[in-house]
C-alpha cells in the first residue's frame, strides 16, 4: 500500500541493503542475519505544497504502511496526538532535539525490489516552520531507525515464537500419546503372557491326562469293569473341558496379540509425529535464536 502523500527525493540516494545471496532466510523469506547499514539521508517532505527539510531512514523487510505503524507506536507515548496526511505528531517531547515540544511530520514509501521502506521525518517548530538543525536531528533519526528495525525483527520473533509454542504443545501432546499407547501395549502384553502361561499349564495338564487316559483304556480293555469305564469317562470329560478352555485361551491370545499390535502401531505412529514435531521444534528454536541474534546486531 503506497502512502497518499508525496515525498520529494533529494539528490542523495539511500544505500541499498547489504544483504548477499548467501544470507540465510526462512521459507517465507524472513532473513536470519542482519547485514544492513543504517544511514540517515537528507531529504525533503512536502506539507501543504511546501517542501520542508527532513531526514530519511530505511526500515528493512517492511513496507510503507508497516513503517508508519511502527513510527506511530514509537511516537505516541512522546506526543499528544498523531493526525493528518502526511502524518503529524503534535507536542513531541524530544529533549535531544529541542527543549520545547515540537511537531514532527512523517511520510513513507515502499521500495519493493530492495525489500524496505523509506521513512522521512521533518522536525518542525510548528506546522510551517522547520526546526533549526544543530546536528541532533540526524542522530535522533538514526536512533529511531535502530528502534524501528528492531521492532520489525521483534514482530518476526513473535511470529516464529508463536509457531514454536504451538509445535512445542503438539510435541508434548505426541509424547503423551506415545506414553499412553506404550502403556496399553505393556498392559496387553502382560495379559497375553498371563494367557500363555495359563495355556501352557493347561497343556501340561492335558499331556498328563492323555497319559492317564491311555492307561485307563488299557486297563478297561483287560478288565471290562464298569468302574474302570467310569474312571475313563471322567478323565476324558476333564480332558475335553481342558481342551475347550485351551481353545478359548488361544482365541484370547490371538485377540490380545491383535490388541498389542494395534497399540504398538499407534505408539509408532505417535512416535513418528513426536519425531516430526521435535524436528520442527528444533528448527523453529534455531530460527528464533537467530532472529534474536539478528535483533541484537541492529545498532
Amino acid at each position: 500500500m503506497k502512502p497518499t502523500h508525496s515525498i520529494a527525493i533529494g539528490a542523495f540516494a539511500l544505500l541499498a541493503p547489504l544483504l548477499t545471496v548467501q544470507a540465510q532466510t526462512t521459507k517465507d523469506g524472513t532473513r536470519l542475519e542482519w547485514r544492513n547499514e543504517l544511514t540517515v539521508v537528507p531529504n525533503t517532505i512536502k506539507v501543504n505544497k511546501v517542501e520542508h527539510p527532513g531526514h530519511t531512514i530505511s526500515i528493512f523487510e517492511a513496507d510503507a504502511s508497516t513503517a508508519l505503524d511502527l513510527w506511530k507506536a514509537d511516537y505516541t507515548p512522546i506526543s499528544t496526538g498523531i493526525t493528518g496526511k502526511p502524518l503529524r505528531a503534535l507536542n513531541v517531547r524530544l529533549p535531544e532535539v529541542s527543549e520545547q515540544p515540537i511537531v514532527v511530520f512523517a511520510a513513507a514509501s515502499t521500495e519493493k525490489k530492495a525489500g524496505l521502506a523509506k521513512l522521512t521525518l521533518a522536525f518542525m517548530e510548528n506546522d510551517s516552520t522547520p526546526l533549526a538543525d544543530n546536528g541532533a536531528q540526524a542522530a535522533a533519526a538514526r536512533e529511531l531507525a535502530v528502534r524501528l528495525n528492531k521492532a520489525v525483527v521483534q514482530r518476526q520473533i513473535d511470529r516464529y515464537q508463536k509457531e514454536l509454542d504451538k509445535v512445542s504443545e503438539k510435541h508434548g501432546g505426541s509424547q503423551a500419546d506415545v506414553a499412553k499407547a506404550q502403556s496399553k501395549v505393556t498392559k496387553a502384553n502382560n495379559a497375553l503372557e498371563k494367557a500363555k502361561a495359563k495355556r501352557a499349564k493347561i497343556e501340561q495338564n492335558n499331556a498328563r491326562l492323555h497319559g492317564e487316559i491311555a492307561g485307563l483304556e488299557r486297563k478297561f480293555a483287560l478288565s471290562n469293569d464298569p468302574k474302570d469305564l467310569k474312571k475313563l469317562t471322567k478323565v476324558r470329560s476333564k480332558l475335553a473341558k481342558n481342551e475347550s478352555g485351551q481353545a478359548k485361551l488361544m482365541a484370547q491370545e490371538a485377540k490380545l496379540q491383535g490388541t498389542a499390535n494395534k497399540h504398538q502401531s499407534s505408539a509408532q505412529s505417535h512416535s513418528s509425529k513426536a519425531d516430526s514435531h521435535a524436528e520442527s521444534k528444533e528448527g523453529l528454536t534455531r530460527i528464533v535464536s537467530e532472529l534474536k541474534r539478528k535483533q541484537d546486531n541492529i545498532r
